[in-house]
């Protein structure tokens, strides 16, 4: 069987790429959701769940980046470690 990787890690560029993609679409919508609430922040007190229901999805849209960001750590870990092409033996 032909070995297709050098052991020089440029399984992590995909990873990288698709990282920063997802990491700055997150941002973009927290964004959004901030500017959108933006003129009614002043006014938290009359808000009332409006404004516990945009902390709950402004949390899960951070927990996906964040997610996101671990996933790549721990993929940078096997692959310095050597386990680049681990799922192969199976």
């Amino acid at each position: 069987m032909r070995k297709n990787t050098d052991g020089k890690g440029h399984g992590l560029v995909g990873g990288v790429i698709v990282t920063l993609l997802v990491v700055g679409l997150v941002l973009l919508v927290l964004a959004t959701l901030f500017q959108t609430f933006g003129p009614v922040l002043p006014f938290m007190r009359e808000l009332g769940a409006a404004f516990g229901i945009m902390l709950f999805y402004a949390g899960g849209i951070l927990a996906v980046g964040i997610g996101v960001v671990a996933a790549l750590i721990q993929r940078w870990k096997e692959v310095k470690g050597g386990e680049e092409d681990e799922a192969k033996k199976y």
